[in-house]
């Protein structure tokens, strides 16, 4: 299977990879820790790993599950204390294993789920301790919502892949879920229903940050002083060569670091990058050689001394398996610069 008929299979699943040979970009790592597994799953039980985010706490939670192009399967929402104990927050039944998840500072937790074939499931939920969820009015005109991050103004915003489109989700229960941006030239995949657009979005102060999966984009959105967007600017990648594996195509995950870098999982090349905004130049961190597999989400821990430390989740869906891969799993990384804080 090649890059472009994998990208094909996105469609109906939520954002993945292929391992791949594509070259890297030539950039030196920085000064960086040794990359550690904090915790392994259990691949034969579909213990596969899609998205996480780190509480206020320290508590990891993390979504798992096949996508949808696979099979039907179940889905998970489970959580994992600093002390490694393991639960089972909320379970899903044959169908799309849920996407990307946040969590803020009072352990309000929301996720999306990429279903787009089912307009009776997609969308982004709220999840209550008893391990129930309910899903956000409004938010079932989405067909693949993925990734999230707070507003700052009372809502989410949230990246439709397939509808090449920021939403944002109100969370007073209103329903009214309008789309935020949707500059399709920017946002969008590259042509037919099967290229995945926006992928991962962070924020800090009043710029939006977005990952575009087949264009190989990090994409900066301004937020005017009324909530609405700015114009869509590129900050790294080339959006002149369309959908043509690139140096950052496959872009997935995105998490914002202190001194203004972006860090970003290539989940269609198995990399962690590190995006200098300034100048939109390109370092590899870790590779395929360092144990990554479809590394899919990442998030900045939140715990003094804790808070240099990058959390990232092997997929480990796809094949060809990398030689060095270490399986769905969690893995660490010191990256010797302070995470900015989602809550």
């Amino acid at each position: 299977m090649n890059r472009r008929s994998t990208l094909k299979a996105l469609a109906i699943g939520t954002a993945l990879g292929l391992a791949s040979s594509i070259p890297l970009s030539g950039a030196s790592a920085g000064e960086v820790g040794e990359v550690e597994v904090v915790y392994s799953f259990d691949a034969a039980a579909e213990e596969l790993p899609e998205g996480i985010a780190i509480g206020a706490g320290g508590e990891m939670l993390i979504t798992m599950g096949y996508p949808g192009f696979f099979k039907p399967g179940d889905g998970w929402i489970k959580r994992i204390e600093p002390d490694g104990t393991k639960t089972t927050l909320a379970t899903f039944v044959d169908g799309q294993g849920p996407a990307g998840i946040i969590t803020d500072a009072a352990g309000e937790t929301y996720f999306a789920r990429a279903n787009p074939g089912d307009p009776d499931s997609r969308g982004v939920y709220r999840l209550h301790d008893d391990g129930s969820s309910e899903r956000l009015a409004g938010t079932e005109v989405m067909l693949a919502p993925n990734g999230l991050t707070f507003d700052g103004r009372g809502g989410l915003l949230v990246g439709d892949s397939l509808q090449g489109t920021i939403w944002r989700v109100p969370l007073d229960d209103s329903g009214i879920v309008e789309p935020w941006s949707s500059e399709q030239e920017l946002l969008g995949g590259c042509g037919g229903e099967a290229d995945f657009g926006v992928n991962g979005v962070a924020i800090h102060e009043d710029v939006v940050y977005a990952a575009v999966t087949s264009r190989g984009l990090l994409v900066s959105i301004p937020v005017q002083e009324d909530g609405s967007a700015g114009s869509a600017t590129i900050v790294a990648g080339d959006n002149t060569n369309g959908c043509e594996p690139d140096d950052l195509f496959g872009m997935d995950g995105i998490a914002l670091a202190a001194d203004g870098s972006v860090y970003a999982l290539l989940v269609l090349q198995n990399r962690l990058v590190r995006i200098d905004t300034t100048d939109g130049s390109v370092e590899t961190l870790l590779t395929e050689a360092d144990g990554l597999h479809n590394a899919s989400s990442l998030a900045f821990g939140t715990q003094d001394g804790d808070q240099q430390t990058l959390y990232m989740v092997n997929y480990a869906v796809l094949e060809p398996v990398p030689e060095e891969s270490v399986g769905p799993a969690v893995l660490k990384l010191d990256v010797g610069v302070d995470g900015i804080p989602l809550f």
